[in-house]
């Protein structure tokens, strides 16, 4: 059986890169899977400074994307991670069995550090440092795990923690019995979108760096105008040379679904100008199906409440049979 599960922070709206990178991937998998489970992990959005008067606006807004993108809630469950006390409760058995050396290694630990330290937030001396910071892939392990989920879609920069999240799993197998399985990241080429102003940098939920999904046009055809290209003229695809122009013609052929070579010839003798507004209008048709069906959810937020609640239920049901195997085997039951 495949078993699908993935979940994103609420810090900050949602772009394109999510988008492309994650979200695309899930609408194809709920089709496939014989279970599939979509997360807002609002509980590893509070590891870094927030705003908690915001919060719950954030988390819905999170929640109104996925919806809006295609998460289908007859073929998926759509989670607020809080609303399942079990993710903490397996979080904090896993931390039982987890060596703090296998969470210093990984390098998204010290870039989250410095992240904190230089975000300027009014509160970021309050989280530098915190222990949250260090344990919560072993919360993300938790979050998988739960559900016995075997196939978490992911992209390259996240492969490691799927890496730990099956180490954690085979060492509580191995101390108190078979439970969770082995599980594989599914990782799609080519899908890796990066900020529109420092191409060397994934694309961000914030300013000019990255397109929202929920950006109006003209908010659109700006950011591509200020877009990164090079010094060159030719639009052709180089990662190494041309970084900028590489990432522009990566999102145009992804959401066209015409390939990159195809482009370049369409494109040849053509200046960066034409090619940034040809592109800006991509993206605004694209969009414009999700914006329109993002705005009759925000009409009914029963409707989407409804949904929320039925699937945490679910998620609680599937969560507490796991989470009594486990406490049965450490003698907790």
């Amino acid at each position: 059986m495949t078993k699908v599960f993935s979940g994103i922070r609420p810090s900050g709206k949602l772009h394109l890169g999510n988008y492309l990178g994650a979200i695309k991937n899930w609408i194809e998998l709920q089709n496939k899977a014989d279970q599939a489970i979509f997360a807002v992990v609002d509980l590893h959005g509070i590891t870094t400074p927030y705003d908690p008067k915001n919060y719950k606006e954030q988390v819905m807004d999170v929640v109104l994307d996925y919806l809006a993108a295609g998460v289908d809630p007859k073929k998926s469950l759509l989670i607020r991670q809080s609303k399942v006390p079990q993710h903490t409760e397996l979080g904090w058995i896993f931390n039982t069995i987890t060596p703090v050396s296998w969470l210093d290694r990984l390098p998204n630990y010290r870039e989250k550090v410095s992240q904190v330290e230089q975000s300027g937030e009014e509160n970021s001396k309050s989280y530098q440092n915190n222990l949250s910071i260090l344990a919560y892939p072993v919360l993300m392990a938790a979050d998988i795990l739960l559900y016995k989920s075997n196939l978490v879609p992911v992209g390259d920069d996240q492969k490691q923690h799927i890496d730990l999240t099956n180490e954690i799993g085979a060492r509580f197998n191995h101390v108190f019995g078979e439970v969770f399985p082995n599980v594989k990241a599914h990782i799609v080429q080519g899908a890796r979108i990066m900020s529109l102003q420092d191409p060397s940098k994934k694309m961000s939920k914030t300013g000019d760096e990255g397109i929202a999904l929920s950006d109006e046009p003209d908010v659109i055809r700006a950011k591509f105008k200020k877009a990164t290209t090079d010094s060159g003229k030719e639009i052709k695809f180089d990662e190494k040379e041309k970084s900028g122009i590489s990432n522009l013609l990566t999102i145009y052929s992804l959401l066209s679904g015409k390939d990159i070579k195809k482009i370049e010839a369409d494109y040849g003798g053509k200046g960066y100008v034409e090619f940034k507004n040809d592109l800006a209008e991509v993206v605004v048709e694209f969009l414009k199906p999700f914006q329109d069906k993002r705005r009759e959810l925000e009409k009914d937020p029963k409707h989407v409440i409804q949904i929320l609640e039925r699937s945490e239920e679910e998620a609680r049901k599937l969560a507490q049979k796991t989470l009594d195997e486990v406490k049965q085997l450490m003698g907790l039951l």
